[in-house]
């Protein structure tokens, strides 16, 4: 598929970013894990990560105007703030008491395979939690897509976060959820408008195993016509499936060479809505999904691509209707 020459990167909404429970990403690149024994790394690439954190880097990197907020440690937010003012983020994060976690991930280059050790978060207290209510409640607004991404930290009750979908939802903003388990299943009930499951998250919120691609698509399918409209579904090397209003598409892109697989399914959101804020296609929507997504797994510091790079790697990207 390619994407019409010519097109702006105007701005028809915009974005929020929410990120709860953000991180700094410690990637740490080594030949092989040997537990139990020394292990030398080859590199260490340190970098301001969380869901929502990462989607507002892929915008704003690709030139859409997006805030960002959440909470922030106040002792440790130099990589946040060089991150913002670097792609251009609105930063409205709430500095609160501590430091921010770590997340490591260790890359194995021979195998391909990223093992993850996280460490716990920060604890916002009622008064965080309250003035972070009342902060969204001030930037969202009809027609901007707000973007709940990751984990709920300690502190955070599932009871906050309905209260705060349903605050968003007053205020007339599209709600995209990239979450899990039980705050999944708060978004579906709540009637947000994007969900962005992978397989293993689909399973769990349905509560059965999806054995093959066909059970995911006619899962994915029944959840966008009885509940969600917009409905993506990550599946790894099989591709991507693109559920809206307007089409039922899957999305595969040629093989690419895997530096690090983190950040690729915030990416994949980011690309997705690129294409919604600027006015593109259901099919132009998905391809840019999955460029964005491509373009993560190349480069552990996950850089847009330009728009120029999106429109020639667009028209690689295999983008087909989806038959149920």
């Amino acid at each position: 598929m390619k994407l019409q020459q010519g097109m702006p990167l105007h701005r028809t909404a915009e974005v929020v970013t929410v990120t709860l429970n953000p991180a700094v990403d410690e990637t740490v690149f080594l030949e092989e894990l040997r537990p139990g024994s020394v292990n030398r790394a080859t590199r260490l690439h340190r970098q301001a990560g969380g869901k929502g954190v990462n989607v507002s880097s892929m915008l704003g990197g690709y030139g859409i105007p997006n805030v960002a907020t959440g909470f922030l440690g106040r002792e440790n937010p130099r990589l946040f703030e060089e991150l913002f003012s670097a792609r251009g983020i609105r930063d409205e994060f709430l500095r609160i008491r501590g430091s921010t976690r770590s997340g490591i991930k260790i890359v194995e280059q021979s195998a391909g395979r990223t093992t993850d050790i996280n460490f716990d978060g920060l604890e916002p207290d009622a008064a965080d939690l309250d003035t972070l209510m009342r902060k969204l409640g001030g930037l969202a607004g009809p027609g901007m897509w707000v973007v709940i991404g990751g984990r709920l930290p300690a502190g955070v009750s599932l009871g906050f976060f309905r209260d705060l979908l349903v605050m968003l939802k007053r205020t007339g903003a599209k709600i995209a959820a990239d979450t899990s388990g039980e705050a999944l299943s708060a978004a579906i009930e709540c009637g947000v408008d994007l969900i962005k499951p992978n397989q293993h998250e689909l399973e769990e919120v349905l509560g059965r195993e999806l054995p093959d691609f066909a059970a995911c698509a006619a899962a994915a399918l029944q959840l966008q016509r009885e509940r969600i409209p917009r409905v993506i579904l990550s599946l790894g090397q099989a591709g991507a499936l693109f559920l809206s209003p307007e089409a039922a598409l899957r999305a595969r892109s040629p093989q690419v060479r895997v530096v690090s697989t983190v950040g690729a399914g915030d990416s994949l959101l980011a690309g997705y809505l690129a294409g919604l804020v600027t006015g593109r296609s259901a099919e132009e929507c998905a391809g840019l999904a999955t460029v964005f997504a491509g373009c993560a797994l190349e480069d552990v510091a996950r850089t847009p691509p330009t728009p120029e790079l999106a429109e020639e790697r667009m028209g690689l990207i295999e983008v087909r209707p989806l038959v149920a």
